[in-house]
Protein backbone atom coordinates (compact mmCIF):
# COMPACT_ATOMS: atom_id res chain seq x y z
CA UNK A 1 0.00 0.00 0.00
CA UNK A 2 1.20 3.53 -0.74
CA UNK A 3 2.81 5.25 2.25
CA UNK A 4 0.71 8.42 2.67
CA UNK A 5 3.42 9.92 4.86
CA UNK A 6 5.99 9.76 2.06
CA UNK A 7 7.68 13.06 1.13
CA UNK A 8 6.19 13.01 -2.39
CA UNK A 9 2.63 12.55 -1.16
CA UNK A 10 2.96 15.25 1.50
CA UNK A 11 4.43 17.61 -1.06
CA UNK A 12 1.54 16.80 -3.38
CA UNK A 13 -0.92 17.77 -0.63
CA UNK A 14 0.98 21.00 -0.02
CA UNK A 15 0.96 21.89 -3.70
CA UNK A 16 -2.75 21.24 -3.93
CA UNK A 17 -3.49 23.48 -0.93
CA UNK A 18 -1.18 26.40 -1.68
CA UNK A 19 -1.44 26.57 -5.47
CA UNK A 20 -1.53 29.86 -7.31
CA UNK A 21 -4.88 31.47 -7.90
CA UNK A 22 -6.17 30.90 -11.42
CA UNK A 23 -5.20 33.65 -13.87
CA UNK A 24 -7.65 33.17 -16.72
CA UNK A 25 -7.42 36.72 -18.08
CA UNK A 26 -3.71 37.01 -18.81
CA UNK A 27 -2.68 36.45 -22.44
CA UNK A 28 0.81 35.90 -23.82
CA UNK A 29 1.14 37.13 -27.41
CA UNK A 30 3.74 35.23 -29.47
CA UNK A 31 4.90 35.19 -33.07
CA UNK A 32 4.09 32.20 -35.27
CA UNK A 33 5.39 30.64 -38.47
CA UNK A 34 3.47 28.23 -40.68
CA UNK A 35 4.83 25.40 -42.82
CA UNK A 36 5.04 25.78 -46.62
CA UNK A 37 3.39 23.44 -49.11
CA UNK A 38 -0.12 23.08 -47.63
CA UNK A 39 0.51 19.40 -46.82
CA UNK A 40 -1.88 19.55 -43.87
CA UNK A 41 0.23 17.66 -41.37
CA UNK A 42 -1.98 17.09 -38.36
CA UNK A 43 0.28 16.02 -35.46
CA UNK A 44 3.63 16.68 -33.87
CA UNK A 45 5.38 14.81 -31.05
CA UNK A 46 8.78 15.66 -29.55
CA UNK A 47 10.58 16.38 -32.86
CA UNK A 48 11.56 20.02 -32.36
CA UNK A 49 15.18 21.02 -31.87
CA UNK A 50 17.22 24.23 -32.05
CA UNK A 51 20.73 23.34 -33.20
CA UNK A 52 23.81 24.87 -31.64
CA UNK A 53 24.28 27.15 -34.68
CA UNK A 54 20.67 28.42 -34.35
CA UNK A 55 18.63 26.62 -37.03
CA UNK A 56 15.42 25.01 -35.76
CA UNK A 57 14.46 21.55 -37.08
CA UNK A 58 11.01 19.99 -36.83
CA UNK A 59 9.38 16.70 -37.78
CA UNK A 60 5.63 16.67 -38.38
CA UNK A 61 3.34 13.63 -38.40
CA UNK A 62 0.40 12.79 -40.62
CA UNK A 63 -2.29 10.21 -39.94
CA UNK A 64 -2.85 8.31 -43.16
CA UNK A 65 0.06 10.10 -44.80
CA UNK A 66 3.80 10.45 -44.36
CA UNK A 67 5.97 12.44 -41.95
CA UNK A 68 7.58 15.68 -43.11
CA UNK A 69 10.92 17.22 -42.11
CA UNK A 70 11.44 21.01 -42.01
CA UNK A 71 13.98 23.62 -40.96
CA UNK A 72 13.45 27.19 -39.80
CA UNK A 73 16.23 29.78 -39.93
CA UNK A 74 15.45 32.59 -37.45
CA UNK A 75 18.17 34.79 -39.01
CA UNK A 76 16.40 34.91 -42.37
CA UNK A 77 12.90 34.06 -41.11
CA UNK A 78 12.78 31.27 -43.71
CA UNK A 79 10.97 27.94 -43.29
CA UNK A 80 12.19 25.18 -45.64
CA UNK A 81 10.73 21.77 -46.46
CA UNK A 82 13.61 19.28 -46.34
CA UNK A 83 12.00 15.90 -46.95
CA UNK A 84 8.87 13.78 -47.28
CA UNK A 85 9.85 10.67 -45.34
CA UNK A 86 7.67 8.34 -47.41
CA UNK A 87 9.35 9.50 -50.60
CA UNK A 88 12.83 9.53 -49.06
CA UNK A 89 12.47 5.93 -47.83
CA UNK A 90 10.86 4.78 -51.11
CA UNK A 91 7.64 3.75 -49.37
CA UNK A 92 5.13 5.72 -51.44
CA UNK A 93 3.12 3.98 -54.14
CA UNK A 94 3.82 0.45 -52.93
CA UNK A 95 0.58 -0.22 -51.05
CA UNK A 96 2.35 -0.50 -47.68
CA UNK A 97 2.20 1.40 -44.41
CA UNK A 98 4.69 4.26 -44.56
CA UNK A 99 6.62 6.40 -42.07
CA UNK A 100 3.73 8.53 -40.90
CA UNK A 101 5.51 9.80 -37.80
CA UNK A 102 8.73 11.25 -36.47
CA UNK A 103 7.97 10.75 -32.79
CA UNK A 104 11.49 11.00 -31.40
CA UNK A 105 13.43 14.01 -30.27
CA UNK A 106 16.00 15.35 -32.71
CA UNK A 107 19.60 15.13 -31.47
CA UNK A 108 22.89 16.60 -32.69
CA UNK A 109 26.43 15.18 -32.85
CA UNK A 110 29.72 17.07 -32.51
CA UNK A 111 29.78 17.74 -36.28
CA UNK A 112 26.40 19.48 -36.14
CA UNK A 113 24.55 16.63 -37.88
CA UNK A 114 20.93 16.01 -36.87
CA UNK A 115 19.52 12.54 -36.07
CA UNK A 116 16.02 11.15 -35.64
CA UNK A 117 14.04 7.92 -36.21
CA UNK A 118 10.79 7.03 -37.94
CA UNK A 119 7.57 5.34 -36.86
CA UNK A 120 4.22 4.25 -38.22
CA UNK A 121 2.30 3.08 -35.14
CA UNK A 122 -1.39 3.65 -36.06
CA UNK A 123 -0.75 6.12 -38.89
CA UNK A 124 -3.06 4.39 -41.44
CA UNK A 125 -4.64 4.31 -43.90
CA UNK A 126 -6.80 1.74 -42.17
CA UNK A 127 -7.36 -0.26 -45.36
CA UNK A 128 -3.64 -1.04 -45.63
CA UNK A 129 -2.34 -3.98 -43.60
CA UNK A 130 -0.44 -2.69 -40.53
CA UNK A 131 2.01 -5.58 -40.89
CA UNK A 132 3.08 -4.25 -44.27
CA UNK A 133 5.09 -1.65 -42.35
CA UNK A 134 8.71 -2.61 -42.90
CA UNK A 135 10.10 -1.05 -39.75
CA UNK A 136 11.68 2.17 -38.47
CA UNK A 137 14.93 3.71 -39.67
CA UNK A 138 17.74 5.75 -38.17
CA UNK A 139 17.98 8.98 -40.21
CA UNK A 140 20.69 11.67 -40.35
CA UNK A 141 20.63 15.16 -41.84
CA UNK A 142 23.87 17.06 -42.56
CA UNK A 143 23.22 20.83 -42.73
CA UNK A 144 26.60 21.44 -44.36
CA UNK A 145 25.79 19.31 -47.41
CA UNK A 146 22.00 19.44 -47.25
CA UNK A 147 21.93 15.63 -47.50
CA UNK A 148 19.48 13.35 -45.72
CA UNK A 149 20.80 9.83 -45.13
CA UNK A 150 19.12 6.54 -44.23
CA UNK A 151 21.45 4.88 -41.70
CA UNK A 152 19.57 1.59 -41.64
CA UNK A 153 16.57 -0.23 -40.22
CA UNK A 154 16.24 -0.53 -36.46
CA UNK A 155 13.91 -3.54 -36.15
CA UNK A 156 11.30 -5.31 -38.29
CA UNK A 157 8.20 -3.56 -36.93
CA UNK A 158 8.34 -1.34 -33.86
CA UNK A 159 8.90 2.40 -34.27
CA UNK A 160 10.85 4.60 -31.87
CA UNK A 161 9.56 6.97 -29.17
CA UNK A 162 12.62 7.95 -27.14
CA UNK A 163 15.94 9.06 -28.63
CA UNK A 164 19.19 10.20 -27.01
CA UNK A 165 22.81 10.52 -28.07
CA UNK A 166 26.15 9.81 -26.42
CA UNK A 167 28.27 12.38 -28.27
CA UNK A 168 31.55 11.09 -26.81
CA UNK A 169 31.10 7.49 -27.95
CA UNK A 170 29.13 8.48 -31.07
CA UNK A 171 26.13 6.32 -30.21
CA UNK A 172 22.38 6.70 -30.51
CA UNK A 173 19.89 5.13 -28.11
CA UNK A 174 16.21 4.62 -28.81
CA UNK A 175 13.21 3.12 -27.03
CA UNK A 176 10.66 1.36 -29.20
CA UNK A 177 6.98 0.57 -29.00
CA UNK A 178 7.79 -3.01 -27.98
CA UNK A 179 9.43 -1.77 -24.75
CA UNK A 180 12.99 -2.50 -25.92
CA UNK A 181 16.07 -0.28 -25.82
CA UNK A 182 18.19 -0.12 -28.98
CA UNK A 183 21.77 1.15 -29.40
CA UNK A 184 23.21 2.35 -32.71
CA UNK A 185 26.94 2.81 -33.25
CA UNK A 186 27.18 5.69 -35.73
CA UNK A 187 30.69 4.79 -36.88
CA UNK A 188 30.03 1.10 -37.59
CA UNK A 189 26.31 1.52 -38.34
CA UNK A 190 25.50 -1.45 -36.15
CA UNK A 191 22.22 -1.70 -34.21
CA UNK A 192 22.02 -3.75 -31.01
CA UNK A 193 18.81 -4.72 -29.20
CA UNK A 194 19.63 -4.24 -25.50
CA UNK A 195 16.43 -5.94 -24.36
CA UNK A 196 13.18 -4.98 -22.71
CA UNK A 197 13.16 -1.99 -20.35
CA UNK A 198 9.41 -1.63 -19.86
CA UNK A 199 6.71 -4.29 -19.55
CA UNK A 200 3.79 -1.98 -20.25
CA UNK A 201 2.83 0.42 -23.02
CA UNK A 202 5.81 2.26 -24.46
CA UNK A 203 8.83 3.88 -22.81
CA UNK A 204 8.74 7.63 -23.32
CA UNK A 205 11.43 10.30 -23.38
CA UNK A 206 14.97 9.22 -22.46
CA UNK A 207 18.15 11.14 -21.64
CA UNK A 208 21.91 10.60 -21.50
CA UNK A 209 24.10 12.12 -18.81
CA UNK A 210 27.62 13.51 -19.24
CA UNK A 211 29.10 10.02 -18.76
CA UNK A 212 27.10 8.39 -21.53
CA UNK A 213 24.67 6.60 -19.21
CA UNK A 214 21.05 6.46 -20.43
CA UNK A 215 17.95 6.85 -18.24
CA UNK A 216 14.34 6.08 -19.04
CA UNK A 217 10.95 5.50 -17.40
CA UNK A 218 9.05 2.33 -16.59
CA UNK A 219 5.56 2.01 -15.25
CA UNK A 220 4.72 2.71 -11.59
CA UNK A 221 7.19 5.60 -11.45
CA UNK A 222 10.34 3.54 -11.91
CA UNK A 223 13.60 4.49 -13.61
CA UNK A 224 15.94 2.21 -15.53
CA UNK A 225 19.56 2.90 -16.39
CA UNK A 226 21.91 1.83 -19.15
CA UNK A 227 25.42 1.88 -17.71
CA UNK A 228 27.88 3.00 -20.39
CA UNK A 229 30.83 1.39 -18.62
CA UNK A 230 29.40 -2.11 -18.19
CA UNK A 231 27.03 -1.83 -21.17
CA UNK A 232 24.27 -3.33 -19.05
CA UNK A 233 20.71 -2.22 -18.34
CA UNK A 234 19.12 -2.50 -14.91
CA UNK A 235 16.23 -1.13 -12.88
CA UNK A 236 16.91 1.40 -10.14
CA UNK A 237 15.26 0.13 -6.98
CA UNK A 238 15.63 3.02 -4.52
CA UNK A 239 14.30 5.96 -6.56
CA UNK A 240 10.85 6.81 -7.92
CA UNK A 241 9.56 9.74 -9.90
CA UNK A 242 6.79 11.75 -8.18
CA UNK A 243 3.17 10.74 -8.62
CA UNK A 244 -0.23 11.39 -7.09
CA UNK A 245 -1.71 7.98 -6.20
CA UNK A 246 -5.20 9.53 -6.21
CA UNK A 247 -5.09 10.97 -9.74
CA UNK A 248 -7.56 9.66 -12.29
CA UNK A 249 -6.30 6.95 -14.67
CA UNK A 250 -6.21 7.57 -18.41
CA UNK A 251 -9.54 5.79 -18.81
CA UNK A 252 -12.09 5.99 -16.00
CA UNK A 253 -14.21 3.31 -17.65
CA UNK A 254 -11.35 0.81 -17.78
CA UNK A 255 -8.82 1.42 -14.97
CA UNK A 256 -5.59 -0.51 -15.48
CA UNK A 257 -1.86 -0.35 -15.00
CA UNK A 258 -1.62 3.13 -16.41
CA UNK A 259 0.80 5.05 -18.62
CA UNK A 260 0.31 8.08 -16.36
CA UNK A 261 2.57 6.47 -13.74
CA UNK A 262 5.88 7.38 -15.38
CA UNK A 263 7.68 10.44 -16.64
CA UNK A 264 6.51 12.04 -19.87
CA UNK A 265 9.37 14.25 -21.04
CA UNK A 266 12.88 14.88 -19.72
CA UNK A 267 16.00 16.82 -20.64
CA UNK A 268 19.59 16.58 -19.43
CA UNK A 269 20.92 19.88 -18.09
CA UNK A 270 24.71 20.11 -18.50
CA UNK A 271 24.92 23.09 -16.12
CA UNK A 272 23.41 21.45 -13.04
CA UNK A 273 24.38 17.98 -14.31
CA UNK A 274 20.86 16.67 -13.61
CA UNK A 275 17.77 15.59 -15.53
CA UNK A 276 14.73 17.86 -15.40
CA UNK A 277 11.35 16.52 -16.44
CA UNK A 278 7.57 16.37 -16.17
CA UNK A 279 5.66 13.24 -15.15
CA UNK A 280 2.60 12.08 -17.05
CA UNK A 281 -0.24 12.09 -14.53
CA UNK A 282 -0.28 15.34 -12.55
CA UNK A 283 2.37 17.30 -14.48
CA UNK A 284 4.76 17.25 -11.55
CA UNK A 285 8.02 19.00 -12.39
CA UNK A 286 10.99 17.14 -10.94
CA UNK A 287 14.78 17.00 -10.84
CA UNK A 288 16.68 13.73 -10.99
CA UNK A 289 20.34 13.87 -9.99
CA UNK A 290 21.86 10.54 -11.12
CA UNK A 291 25.13 11.28 -9.31
CA UNK A 292 23.65 11.92 -5.84
CA UNK A 293 24.04 8.56 -4.10
CA UNK A 294 24.27 5.03 -5.51
CA UNK A 295 21.15 5.38 -7.69
CA UNK A 296 20.63 9.12 -7.66
CA UNK A 297 18.04 11.33 -6.03
CA UNK A 298 14.65 12.62 -7.25
CA UNK A 299 13.34 16.00 -6.03
CA UNK A 300 9.81 17.29 -6.63
CA UNK A 301 9.94 20.96 -7.66
CA UNK A 302 6.43 22.09 -8.55
CA UNK A 303 3.17 21.32 -10.30
CA UNK A 304 3.04 22.72 -13.83
CA UNK A 305 -0.39 21.70 -15.13
CA UNK A 306 -2.88 24.32 -16.31
CA UNK A 307 -3.89 26.84 -13.67
CA UNK A 308 -7.44 25.61 -13.19
CA UNK A 309 -6.10 22.27 -11.94
CA UNK A 310 -3.18 23.69 -9.98
CA UNK A 311 -5.19 25.74 -7.53
CA UNK A 312 -8.19 23.49 -6.99
CA UNK A 313 -6.60 20.17 -6.13
CA UNK A 314 -8.61 18.42 -8.84
CA UNK A 315 -7.72 14.86 -9.82
CA UNK A 316 -8.69 14.99 -13.51
CA UNK A 317 -5.45 16.65 -14.59
CA UNK A 318 -4.90 16.16 -18.35
CA UNK A 319 -2.22 13.80 -19.58
CA UNK A 320 0.89 15.96 -19.75
CA UNK A 321 2.19 17.45 -22.99
CA UNK A 322 5.66 17.06 -24.55
CA UNK A 323 6.27 20.81 -24.66
CA UNK A 324 9.10 21.09 -22.10
CA UNK A 325 12.58 22.58 -22.36
CA UNK A 326 15.45 23.98 -20.32
CA UNK A 327 15.93 27.64 -21.27
CA UNK A 328 18.55 30.26 -20.60
CA UNK A 329 18.78 32.10 -17.29
CA UNK A 330 18.23 28.85 -15.35
CA UNK A 331 14.54 28.67 -16.28
CA UNK A 332 12.38 25.72 -17.29
CA UNK A 333 9.49 26.17 -19.73
CA UNK A 334 6.39 24.02 -20.11
CA UNK A 335 3.19 24.56 -22.12
CA UNK A 336 0.25 22.62 -20.62
CA UNK A 337 -3.23 22.51 -22.11
CA UNK A 338 -6.49 23.03 -20.25
CA UNK A 339 -8.03 19.69 -21.26
CA UNK A 340 -7.01 16.21 -22.34
CA UNK A 341 -5.60 16.77 -25.81
CA UNK A 342 -4.87 14.52 -28.75
CA UNK A 343 -5.10 16.72 -31.84
CA UNK A 344 -8.14 15.57 -33.85
CA UNK A 345 -9.38 13.06 -31.24
CA UNK A 346 -12.59 13.95 -29.44
CA UNK A 347 -12.50 14.88 -25.76
CA UNK A 348 -14.46 12.91 -23.24
CA UNK A 349 -17.78 14.73 -22.93
CA UNK A 350 -17.39 15.02 -19.17
CA UNK A 351 -14.14 16.87 -19.61
CA UNK A 352 -15.68 19.26 -22.11
CA UNK A 353 -18.65 20.25 -20.02
CA UNK A 354 -17.91 19.62 -16.36
CA UNK A 355 -15.30 19.74 -13.59
CA UNK A 356 -15.13 23.50 -13.41
CA UNK A 357 -13.55 24.23 -16.79
CA UNK A 358 -13.69 27.92 -17.65
CA UNK A 359 -14.63 27.10 -21.24
CA UNK A 360 -14.47 24.16 -23.60
CA UNK A 361 -11.71 25.63 -25.79
CA UNK A 362 -8.50 23.65 -25.06
CA UNK A 363 -6.24 26.69 -24.77
CA UNK A 364 -2.55 26.27 -23.90
CA UNK A 365 -0.62 28.28 -21.34
CA UNK A 366 3.11 28.85 -20.90
CA UNK A 367 4.57 28.10 -17.48
CA UNK A 368 8.09 29.10 -16.43
CA UNK A 369 9.89 27.73 -13.38
CA UNK A 370 12.85 29.78 -12.16
CA UNK A 371 15.50 27.47 -10.75
CA UNK A 372 17.28 30.33 -8.98
CA UNK A 373 14.28 31.48 -6.96
CA UNK A 374 12.34 28.18 -7.03
CA UNK A 375 9.22 30.00 -8.23
CA UNK A 376 6.57 29.03 -10.77
CA UNK A 377 4.98 31.70 -12.97
CA UNK A 378 2.13 31.44 -15.44
CA UNK A 379 3.04 33.75 -18.34
CA UNK A 380 -0.51 33.53 -19.67
CA UNK A 381 -2.71 31.83 -22.23
CA UNK A 382 -0.90 31.57 -25.55
CA UNK A 383 -2.25 33.61 -28.46
CA UNK A 384 -0.59 34.27 -31.81
CA UNK A 385 0.07 37.83 -32.89
CA UNK A 386 -2.54 37.48 -35.64
CA UNK A 387 -5.21 36.60 -33.08
CA UNK A 388 -5.41 32.80 -33.16
CA UNK A 389 -5.78 30.49 -30.19
CA UNK A 390 -3.22 27.81 -29.39
CA UNK A 391 -4.77 24.42 -28.66
CA UNK A 392 -1.93 22.06 -27.79
CA UNK A 393 1.85 21.96 -28.07
CA UNK A 394 3.75 18.80 -29.01
CA UNK A 395 7.30 19.98 -28.49
CA UNK A 396 9.54 22.75 -27.16
CA UNK A 397 13.17 23.78 -27.54
CA UNK A 398 15.41 26.68 -26.55
CA UNK A 399 17.59 28.41 -29.11
CA UNK A 400 21.19 29.40 -28.34
CA UNK A 401 20.06 33.02 -27.93
CA UNK A 402 17.39 32.04 -25.38
CA UNK A 403 14.41 32.13 -27.74
CA UNK A 404 11.76 29.53 -26.87
CA UNK A 405 10.20 27.65 -29.78
CA UNK A 406 7.01 25.60 -29.52
CA UNK A 407 5.30 23.49 -32.17
CA UNK A 408 1.55 23.58 -31.70
CA UNK A 409 -1.90 23.07 -33.12
CA UNK A 410 -3.04 26.64 -33.83
CA UNK A 411 -6.52 27.90 -34.64
CA UNK A 412 -7.31 28.10 -38.37
CA UNK A 413 -10.37 30.23 -39.07
CA UNK A 414 -10.70 28.97 -42.66
CA UNK A 415 -11.93 25.33 -42.46
CA UNK A 416 -10.67 24.69 -46.01
CA UNK A 417 -7.10 25.30 -44.87
CA UNK A 418 -7.37 23.28 -41.66
CA UNK A 419 -5.34 20.11 -41.13
CA UNK A 420 -7.80 18.73 -38.59
CA UNK A 421 -10.45 19.63 -36.04
CA UNK A 422 -9.59 19.59 -32.33
CA UNK A 423 -12.30 17.98 -30.24
CA UNK A 424 -14.64 17.91 -33.22
CA UNK A 425 -15.09 21.68 -32.88
CA UNK A 426 -11.94 23.71 -33.54
CA UNK A 427 -10.15 23.68 -36.94
CA UNK A 428 -6.36 23.91 -36.66
CA UNK A 429 -3.05 23.88 -38.52
CA UNK A 430 0.43 23.12 -37.22
CA UNK A 431 2.70 26.12 -36.58
CA UNK A 432 5.89 27.04 -34.77
CA UNK A 433 5.49 29.61 -32.00
CA UNK A 434 8.32 31.98 -31.12
CA UNK A 435 8.66 33.50 -27.64
CA UNK A 436 11.54 35.77 -26.70
CA UNK A 437 11.88 36.09 -22.91
CA UNK A 438 12.55 39.63 -21.79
Amino acid sequence: MRNLASPFFLTFLLLGQTGLAADTEKTLIVDSRGFPGDRKEDEMYSALYAAEEGTVYVGLCMEGGTAQFYSYDPRTNQMRHLADMGEFLAQRGRGIRAAGKIHTKLVEDRQGRIYFATMNEDAGPDNIDPYSWEGPNWVRYDPKTGQLENLGMINPLWGLYGLAIDVNRNRLFGTAWNGHLYRFDIDTRKTVDLGRVDNWDDPRSIATDDQGNVYGPACMSRIWKYDAGSEKVYDLTSVRTPRDPMSYPTSLTNPMLDRKDSWRVVQWDPVDRVIYGVECGSSFLFRYDPHDGPEGKVTLLSKVCAERYYASGRKDIPYSMLSFTVGKGRKLYYAPVGMDFDYSARFEEAKKQARGAVNTRPSSELIVYDLKSATRTNLGTLMTRDGNHVYGCGGATAGPDGTIYLCCAVEEKDPQKAAGVVGGSYPFVMKILIYKPS
